[in-house]
């Protein structure tokens, strides 16, 4: 990898760490000293941040990214999330559709085709609901509701329940 894309790769963790302060307030920081395998972000609780900021992003490079991400999430622990963004583009969101299922498997949690993506500020909502916190996005006059009543993913023997 060259200067210039690991310097765009740098800006890029900056920008998202930047964003998810001010949706979440979460004190979301790039890690510094980043070895094969680690998040690109720490302070997102409960959640494996993988960051790309790239010239271009055809599929069959956010099926790679994403394996990445769930490579990383199964070595440190929590729930895989991939931003991206591609060049004039806006930052994007992809994460396990299973964190809005009931009834789950496995594949359901690592495979590509079984994801979410959106932008940002969606995935703050979500992250936060299963957080299990009370909250409303930043930036927004949105209300989500009452965190009481939304239920949380939990991991038993190698398969992820919803708890209510």
């Amino acid at each position: 990898m060259g200067a210039m894309s690991r310097t765009k790769g740098k800006v890029g963790e900056r920008e998202v760490a930047a964003l998810l302060r001010d949706l979440a307030g979460w004190d979301v920081q790039r890690r510094v000293r980043q070895h094969d395998g680690d998040s690109d972000l720490v302070g997102v609780p409960g959640w494996c941040v993988e960051v790309k900021r790239v010239a271009a992003a055809p599929r069959a490079s956010l099926k790679n990214w994403w394996a990445q991400a769930v490579e990383q999430s199964q070595k440190h622990g929590g729930l895989p999330v991939l931003f991206y963004r591609a060049n004039r583009g806006e930052w994007r969101a992809v994460w396990p559709l299973s964190c809005h299922l009931t009834h789950q498997s496995n594949a359901m949690w690592t495979d590509y085709e079984w994801t979410v993506e959106a932008d940002i500020q969606a995935w703050v909502s979500v992250a936060r609901e299963i957080k299990g916190e009370m909250y409303s996005v930043r930036g927004t006059d949105k209300d989500i509701g009452d965190a009481e009543e939304q239920p949380r993913p939990i991991k038993t023997e190698g398969v992820f329940e919803l708890r209510v």
